[in-house]
């Protein structure tokens, strides 16, 4: 791994630019910056989609806009000394920009979306979808490092396959790693102890459980284990089910991306 583009939505949330610099100097990566979308210009795109702004959001007059910016760039060059870096302003700074942009990069970094003043889900999702790259979004206020105990969340998708591929730079320098699947969230594959068995001829320590939720949710049980066991990263393969689906009646990905105290590493 190395080139790493990071994001943060405001000065105030940090994590992913702290996360990102770790991140840089154990693979000796260069680090990228990326001014986030205006709220004017994520106003308009809501509107070309049939959306109003969200309510309380708020949206920003030009010159707090212009303070806003200015403050996540000096948030990300304070943590980006000694590193190689750069500061980039997208011509097209609007919520697709980053889709495209991310596309040279080997890891996405960015911060946990939700309601405003996060950043919204719709920019995290044009990261997923339109980069073909890891994503990894970070929860407010972490301050530690990640890789070292790993909680790999199965469910027999191709996704999930195809996030084994895009994780081995972290997962081959973990020292443990756990192959979590989740009782009644899997889908026609591999069992959660066939892939710990291929993963372990990498020469990767890893061991396998099949976790029954009760009355917990899936996406709840995955957090819950990843706790107790000690994991500092959650890799998981997005949206197995469609994307609507989830935002009408919920889902593992969804949880995940909303929830999860603990930094995730999704693919799509």
């Amino acid at each position: 791994m190395k080139s790493i583009l990071t994001m943060a939505w405001t000065a105030e949330d940090p994590s992913a630019f702290d996360l990102a610099a770790k991140l840089a100097r154990a693979f000796d990566a260069r680090l990228v910056g990326l001014e986030p979308p205006s709220y004017g210009v994520m106003s308009m795109a809501w509107a070309d989609a049939g959306m109003g702004a969200p309510i309380g959001g708020g949206l920003a007059e030009d010159a707090e806009e212009r303070q806003r910016v200015a403050a996540v760039r000096q948030a990300f060059e304070q943590r980006a000394t000694g590193l190689a870096s750069e500061w980039r302003s997208a011509d097209d700074s609007g919520p697709t920009a980053i889709g495209i942009i991310g596309r040279v990069y080997d890891l996405i970094v960015m911060p946990q979306p939700g309601p405003l003043p996060k950043m919204p889900e719709s920019v995290f999702e044009t990261a997923l979808f339109d980069t073909g790259r890891p994503v990894l979004i970070v929860p407010p206020g972490y301050n530690g490092m990640v890789g070292k105990r790993i909680l790999f969340a199965w469910n027999g998708s191709t996704e999930s396959a195809r996030a084994i591929s895009l994780a081995m730079p972290v997962l081959s320098r973990a020292e443990s790693i756990d192959v979590m699947s989740v009782d009644g969230a899997m889908v026609p594959g591999p069992t959660s102890a066939e892939i710990a068995q291929s993963l372990a001829a990498h020469g990767l320590k890893v061991t396998s459980q099949h976790v029954k939720p009760g009355t917990r949710s899936a996406g709840q049980t995955i957090v819950d284990t990843a706790v107790a066991g000690g994991a500092d990263l959650i890799v998981k393969g997005a949206y197995t089910q469609s994307r609507l689906r989830q935002m009408i009646f919920g889902g593992m990905t969804r949880h995940l991306i909303l929830n999860s105290p603990l930094p995730v590493l999704f693919s799509y």
